[in-house]
């Protein structure tokens, strides 16, 4: 139950993220995008101690 919640809490951020960036201009939205989904890939395997580094970061 508690993995759900993480997931879905992380997928919700990630889609706020990219929401936020439709009102970029088109060469910034790209490039935001693209960082974006990069950072959250490298961080997928991450431990718990990491996760929540980043979770505050990226909610700030």
């Amino acid at each position: 139950m508690a993995a759900s919640a993480h997931v879905s809490k992380v997928r919700s951020l990630y889609k706020r993220i990219l929401v936020l960036h439709r009102f970029l201009p088109i060469d910034l939205r790209a490039l935001g995008d693209q960082y974006v989904k990069d950072e959250f890939r490298r961080n997928k395997g991450a431990s718990s101690e990491e996760v929540k580094c980043f979770m505050t970061e990226w909610e700030v």
